[in-house]
């Protein structure tokens, strides 16, 4: 098991992780671990990066609040929705030729939002950020176990590669704030280029080439566009009820169409030879269980930064770079409890981590619901983020290895996909509901007559209670999470 919690896994299904000798075996497999771990990174980073930017995006190309959710939805919609088949396409076409074709569609892709005239163009081009970046991530795990055979060296790289989440997003809303701050907005997309084009130069020179005599298969692409429409159509749907309300004839039918394609897509699952989510792992109870805490996790965190971002800029009038800043309690709060988890875990099982850590998150972020425009950073702000940062770090660690631990050889990169993929839309989904649900409050309060600071507010804090919600609904769930890892845990002896 790799130092941060996460087991030490097989390749998605799919990749072959071989390395025949006609391949070219790199000279130096720590030059390798940098340069897939870099851009594994750079992903992590445009998870959060945009949020400080959000409200200077909207101002300068005109974004309606509903519609400058898309510049963070259109990224975690198409990569969650697309990581799946990223595996069977590296097994398709060869796990470098894969890389370095998703990479410089990745710095292309950043290079037209940093050069968008509107905000169609930054959206469309934030889609494809997310596209490229499905395909980029499980090319560069696939590389990365391929290179580390020896247990304890996978382990060690492994453990690397999982420690990037929570330094990604620590150093995603810094570095946003600072690029805002001193230079411009569009430098946030266009920072991306330098070290795409750096990259791109070193792949050849680290990573032997693919072995074009292995077999190739063809991963399961209907059944990819299927799953992936049915997330498309159903995060649109939402995000469009703030003009169109729920009971209306178009969000019905979003939803029904939905519904359809969900539908077709488990079909598909159940009938194809080699689905994308193998079916004995969806047999897993503790395992499916925990995606699904992820997926609802998930919509309360990120949608936390979304309005966080917002509140600190438009409410409170602070600049991007104190706004950046204003996130380390949260990440040095989210470290402190992945350390928690990681002991209690070894000494206690999951079900402790897995359910306490949400409600911990909870409380943090209901105390996040009763901000107004008078509250200060010391008083407030900082004991709410620490306190929501420590909840979540102690339950991370727990899920993912809980989520990853259950999986036979062949399916740990699927299950790690799997929660990989959970996390992107349940963030998006999360963003689009709660910005649909302050939206229309603030438009409610302002209508009868509260003054537009006062009901914006309100519109936030209401968001937060939901959030809030969320994070308590996890912690139930945490306890049947918990239960059922126990119990197959118990079951394996």
């Amino acid at each position: 098991m790799a130092a941060s919690g996460i087991p030490v896994t097989a390749a998605p299904r799919g990749i072959d992780t071989s390395a025949p000798e006609r391949s070219g075996r790199p000279t130096n497999p720590k030059l390798v671990l940098l340069l897939v771990c870099a851009a594994q990174f750079v992903l992590l980073v445009d998870d959060t990066i945009v949020n400080v930017a959000l409200p200077t995006i909207g101002d300068d190309l005109e974004f309606g609040e509903s519609s400058l959710s898309w510049v963070t939805n259109a990224y975690f919609l198409t990569f969650g929705g697309f990581l799946l088949i990223g595996g069977g396409l590296a097994d398709l076409l060869g796990r470098r030729r894969l890389f370095g074709i998703s990479l410089t569609v990745f710095v292309l892709a950043s290079a037209v939002c940093g050069l968008a005239p509107n905000a169609g163009v930054l959206i469309g081009a934030r889609a494809a950020q997310g596209i490229a970046g499905a395909l980029l991530s499980p090319a560069a795990l696939s590389i990365l176990l391929a290179t580390f055979r020896d247990p304890a060296e996978r382990a060690r790289a492994l453990g690397t590669w999982a420690a990037l989440t929570g330094l990604g997003a620590a150093t995603g809303l810094l570095l946003g704030g600072a690029l805002v701050e001193w230079t411009h907005w569009r430098w946030i997309f266009l920072i991306n280029l330098p070290i795409g084009a750096l990259a791109l130069f070193a792949l050849p020179r680290t990573i032997g080439p693919d072995d074009r005599d292995a077999p190739r298969r063809v991963p399961d692409f209907a059944g990819a566009a299927l799953g992936t429409a049915a997330v498309l159509t159903l995060v649109y749907t939402v995000v469009e009820t703030d003009k169109h309300p729920w009971g209306s004839t178009r969000t019905l039918v979003g939803l029904g169409v939905a519904v359809v394609l969900a539908v077709g897509f488990t079909v598909r699952q159940r009938a194809a030879a080699g689905p994308l989510l193998p079916r004995a792992l969806l047999r897993m109870r503790h395992v499916v269980l925990a995606d699904v805490l992820v997926l609802v996790a998930a919509g309360g965190l990120f949608a936390m930064f979304f309005f966080l971002t917002l509140y600190m800029q438009r409410i409170q009038g602070w600049s991007p770079m104190r706004t950046g800043l204003s996130f380390l309690p949260f990440s040095v709060g989210m470290g402190a409890g992945a350390a928690v988890s990681t002991k209690l875990l070894a000494h206690r099982g999951p079900l402790l981590p897995v359910s306490v850590g949400p409600a911990v998150a909870a409380g943090g972020m209901w105390s996040l619901s009763r901000l107004d425009a008078h509250s200060s950073f010391a008083a407030h702000l900082l004991p709410a983020l620490v306190i929501t940062g420590l909840g979540l770090g102690v339950a991370f660690v727990a899920i993912i290895n809980t989520a990853t631990g259950g999986a036979g050889e062949g399916e740990g990169g699927v299950a790690s996909a799997m929660v990989t993929t959970c996390q992107q839309i349940g963030a998006a989904i999360g963003i689009a509901v709660l910005v649909t649900v302050a939206t229309d409050h603030t438009r409610n309060q302002v209508e009868s007559g509260v003054e537009r600071g006062r009901a914006a507010i309100d519109g936030f804090a209401r968001a937060f209670e939901i959030q809030a919600g969320l994070m308590a609904a996890a912690a139930v769930m945490g306890v049947v999470v918990g239960l059922a890892a126990e119990r197959h845990r118990a079951a394996q002896k």
